[in-house]
């Protein structure tokens, strides 16, 4: 098998077209974080975005990937999806992983796998293969529109009435206020984009976590999604509005099929009403009337995605490795994180506490 590396904004021509329609090919989602419009659009911010470019007898494969230094990758366009995988023309053999690193430069890669548009990198009833290490599996739910809008909401009131009941007290809430309530989908005010992006890193530090858009140009690479327009890649930026003032924002980006919520803010002088929840499903309601049949709701099983879910989903998360001093630290890392997160998960007075100081150091890091 013949590896190439590209730079990801240098990708184009044939390369790209047979890479789109191989992700569109029948029984696939094509989903937009997985098409070459997204990693060009990455790699035109990032220059750390590469491609690894997979031949063998005429069929091709395409992986994006970011390094982070010291031979670790990352999915391409991390802070904007968390997911990432490998697209393959039917045909081609389960590629020598191992391999693939070397020739990306990398001792790791870490990943969540998006749904499979070529061989699984594991799940239920699929073998490892060798140069894969499996971390554990995550929550990734989704809105089915297949049948449309109101088939849709049907679903989610027999699924989960109360999470229903919920959105349409928060939405009733708001048609009743004094002040006007004006949605649009497709915002380009470049102004909003910014104040969008500000009151997420406010929303990471108050949580003590690490802020993924602060850092790797995050408000420039914003900018080049929210303005994507092909067919596999179109950005929008949707604004719920409580009359003049925007109340939450959220940055999607849709293929013909498939809409996949990249981030999602709002000003907090307004979470008592959910702003956030209810601009979710105006979005949805966007979404089934330009023919998608797919949200990925993200990563996660935040509560207020049960108002919109219809398909429970989990998806791999693992490393791909090679034998190195580097591939060996990443592993002992991940086992410690993983085995400290279960340790405080299964002790709810000690969840709280850990909550708690993270919410603290983050005001003060603020």
């Amino acid at each position: 098998m013949d590896i190439e590396i590209l730079a990801a904004g240098a990708l184009g021509g044939v390369r790209a077209e047979r890479w789109a329609r191989a992700l569109s090919a029948p029984g696939r989602r094509a989903h937009p974080v997985l098409s070459p419009d997204f990693a060009r659009a990455v790699g035109g911010v990032r220059p750390a975005a590469r491609v690894a470019v997979l031949e063998s007898d005429g069929r091709c494969g395409w992986l994006g990937f970011e390094e982070r230094g010291h031979g670790v990758g990352e999915v391409i366009g991390k802070g904007f999806t968390d997911v990432g995988g490998l697209v393959c023309e039917p045909g081609l053999p389960r590629p020598d992983y191992r391999a693939v690193l070397a020739a990306c430069g990398l001792a790791v890669w870490r990943f969540v796998q998006a749904e499979p548009a070529g061989p699984p990198l594991g799940g239920a009833g699929t073998a490892v293969p060798p140069g894969v290490r499996l971390l554990g599996r995550v929550p990734s739910p989704l809105a089915d529109l297949s049948e449309g809008h109101e088939a849709h909401r049907t679903a989610v009131r027999r699924r989960s009435p109360a999470s229903a009941r919920t959105l349409r007290k928060h939405e009733n809430r708001l048609a009743r206020g004094e002040v006007p309530v004006r949605y649009v989908f497709d915002e380009r005010d470049p102004r909003l984009l910014a104040t969008m992006l500000r009151w997420k890193s406010a929303q990471y530090r108050a949580s003590g976590w690490s802020d993924p858009l602060a850092a790797e140009r995050g408000t420039e690479l914003a900018r080049a999604l929210a303005g994507l327009r092909t067919p596999t890649c179109t950005g929008a930026l949707s604004v719920l509005y409580l009359g003049d003032e925007p109340a939450a924002m959220q940055l999607t980006l849709r293929s013909a099929t498939v809409l996949t919520c990249c981030v999602t803010a709002f000003d907090h002088r307004y979470a008592a009403h959910s702003p956030g929840t209810v601009l979710l499903g105006r979005v949805i309601a966007t979404a089934a009337e330009l023919g998608v049949t797919t949200v990925d709701l993200g990563t996660g099983d935040s509560e207020y995605k049960q108002a919109f879910t219809t398909e429970e989903r989990t998806l791999p998360q693992g490393l791909l490795w090679r034998p190195t001093l580097v591939a060996g630290g990443a592993l002992l890392h991940d086992a410690a994180e993983r085995t400290a997160r279960d340790f405080i998960t299964a002790r709810p007075w000690l969840r709280s506490r850990v909550r708690g100081a993270l919410r603290r150091y983050g005001s003060l890091r603020g």
